[in-house]
């Protein structure tokens, strides 16, 4: 197991000696089969030092690095989708008008701003489940933007309130109307830091491991030659 991911072992189609593993089921990599994100499987070679060595080398850090990627790839995304359709949301608060120029009243901009806040919050639960491990891997003093911070700090702040929400929710302690602005308050600071976030992690990527020493198996003596066996 990896990281809550089965390691799938198979014979190498037409190699005897070879195998390939990938992962079974890939934890972190929602989609699966077709992942853009989901690393190639690799090729062991019967030796169980040199197997390991690949396995510690290769496949675990493109593992990790896919599940880093695909991980901030959600966030970004949900994160988009959020900013677009705040900028709907405000173009009909700002003109009081439907985008066919029907007059908006006020019952309906009530609906249109409660339909906008559940909306978000259904593509925040995104950001709520990948952000921390991401924040945590943040290194902003060792990149090129060190103020970044105090940014990285409030984003981590609104995360951690955004969960204590969701314990509540499903707790039943919030009422609809709490959840909406609750909710807002973290998800308008991800709106407003977001691209601090999003360059932080593009630069904090998890690199190779490195090499495990490889144990070579003992060599035979050589046809012709006696073999020492002390004294």
């Amino acid at each position: 197991m990896v990281q809550g991911t089965t390691l799938l072992l198979i014979d190498r189609p037409g190699n005897q000696l070879d195998h390939l593993v990938g992962a079974f089921a890939p934890e972190g990599l929602d989609v699966g089969y077709g992942d853009p994100y989901a690393p190639r499987s690799v090729v062991l070679p019967p030796s169980p030092g040199q197997a390991a060595q690949i396995l510690a080398d290769r496949y675990l850090p493109s593992y990790e690095q896919a599940i880093h990627a695909h991980q901030n790839a959600d966030i970004a995304t949900a994160l988009g989708y959020i900013r677009s359709e705040h900028r709907t949301w405000q173009t009909l608060s700002a003109s009081g008008r439907f985008s066919d120029a029907t007059p908006l009243s006020a019952a309906a901009f009530g609906t249109s701003t409660q339909m906008f806040l559940d909306h978000a919050w259904h593509r925040f639960l995104v950001v709520i489940d990948h952000a921390p491990t991401l924040l945590d891997r943040c290194r902003p003093d060792r990149s090129p933007w060190p103020d970044d911070a105090a940014a990285l700090s409030h984003l981590a702040d609104a995360v951690a309130d955004a969960k204590a929400l969701v314990d509540e929710i499903r707790s039943g302690q919030v009422s609809e109307a709490e959840r909406r602005n609750r909710s807002w308050l973290a998800i308008k600071t991800w709106l407003t830091d977001g691209e601090v976030f999003l360059r932080q992690v593009r630069v904090s990527a998890p690199h190779r491991r490195p090499s495990l020493p490889v144990t070579a198996p003992p060599r035979p003596p050589a046809a012709g030659r006696a073999t020492h066996r002390g004294p």
